[in-house]
């Protein structure tokens, strides 16, 4: 049996934000899954992870698999400092020891990284990951991922350097696609969709007698972003829009609404924190059908909880992304093109709203109308899931075996 090294850039298992860590764990599952098919094979896993803290080595329970995995914290010699702590860091040279054995190395970029939407130095944490595959000459492959939007010059410049030095680059969504497709020289591309969609879970059960239905509020934006002043442009009063949100679904007796955090940190104040957030608005509302969900120990309890809801809303994508991927009627609340290109664009699906172009009224009546019409939502998933998701899955699978050199 041929034992594969494959070491992943930018996969988080256990972040607070339980989308950074869906990334992880659909990462790892569909890796594992090619393994199974391909028998001859054992793949093993180094996660470069800034956040594993002492724990050298990690297991990971997904249904019925067990994924073993190595964590390396990332070594960068792209600065003076990053270079001199490399060297002095006994984790480093772990590191280091370990990468002259890899064979390949897949960037996920924590699934919207390879943009400079959340800043400069989000960007290059990453990317100098990336350089140090090239640094290592290990073949790279940009795993489906958001690929801009860019502001800097200096930034797209880099990104597109990248790419075109990657083994194969892949977008989640069609408008990074066109941007692979029209930006780059890179001719080993293609559409795929949000590795999320392919996480296992299961449907977590609630009582028949009310109509469950689950809001995700994004605490970064009821803060205004990380600058606290409307960071993401939105023309909508995000936070006069949630309280509207919930009312309105209290207003109707047999819905029981959950507020379905999906960043959940001890922080209490962190401005990413939606449990907290969501704590106090439970708090403040004091109503029996206002309850808070659980704090979600991985992303997989996460999406067991959103695939029980009978409706569901929110501006976290990857809350979204779980109840589209469980079939669970849902209104995505955009706040950036990543989501327009997922789901207006490579899934053709029309029930969503856009906070950077649409006002409260109208974001609110979109809510309302998808409420209304959640059976006909539900249809055009199901369509969805077991068309073009399923399509996609496969693709990956075939970019995959072909970047690994299966045979």
């Amino acid at each position: 049996m041929k034992e594969i090294k494959i070491a992943i850039i930018g996969a988080y298992p256990y972040n607070g934000n339980r989308g950074v860590g869906a990334l992880s764990w659909s990462a790892l599952s569909i890796l594992k899954e090619l393994e199974r098919e391909w028998c001859n094979y054992n793949l093993k896993f180094f996660l470069i992870n800034p956040e594993y803290g002492n724990k050298e080595t990690d297991t990971f329970e997904i249904g019925d698999t067990i994924i073993d995995a190595v964590n390396l914290y990332p070594v960068d010699f792209f600065s003076i400092k990053n270079l001199v702590k490399s060297l002095f860091l006994s984790k480093t040279r772990r590191t280091l020891l370990q990468y002259r054995n890899i064979d390949f190395v897949i960037n996920i970029g924590a699934g919207d990284s390879f943009a400079d939407i959340y800043g400069a130095k989000r960007f290059y944490m990453f990317d100098n990951q990336s350089k140090m595959a090239f640094l290592f000459k290990k073949p790279l492959l940009i795993f489906p991922q958001t690929i801009g939007p860019f502001a800097g010059k200096k930034i797209k410049k880099r990104a597109i350097s990248t790419i075109e030095k990657s083994a194969i680059a892949l977008a989640r969504d069609k408008q990074s696609y066109d941007f692979l497709k029209n930006e780059t020289c890179q001719s080993n591309i293609d559409e795929i969709v949000d590795v999320a969609f392919f996480m296992p879970y299961q449907k977590k059960s609630f009582s028949k007698d009310f109509v469950h239905v689950g809001l995700n509020v994004s605490a970064l934006l009821w803060h205004g972003g990380y600058t606290k002043n409307n960071q993401f442009e939105l023309c909508v009063d995000y936070q006069k829009l949630i309280r509207n949100t919930i009312e309105y679904f209290l207003s109707i007796p047999n819905v029981k609404l959950h507020l379905v955090p999906h960043v959940v940190l001890t922080d209490y104040s962190d401005v990413e924190n939606d449990y907290s957030l969501s704590f106090d608005l439970v708090e403040k509302y004091n109503n029996d059908r206002l309850v808070l969900s659980p704090f979600f120990l991985t992303p997989i309890f996460a999406k067991n909880y959103i695939a029980g809801m009978d409706f569901f809303a929110g501006a976290r994508m990857h809350a979204a992304i779980a109840a589209f991927s469980s079939e669970v009627p849902v209104y995505p609340m955009a706040y950036s093109r990543k989501f327009n290109g997922l789901f207006a664009d490579t899934l053709a699906y029309p029930h969503m709203g856009d906070m950077k172009a649409q006002t409260n009224d109208e974001i609110l009546t979109g809510i309302q109308n998808a409420f209304a019409k959640r059976g006909e939502l539900q249809a055009t998933i199901h369509d969805r899931m077991t068309g073009i998701v399923a399509e996609r899955k496969e693709l990956l699978k075939k970019h995959l075996v072909e970047f690994l050199g299966l045979q």
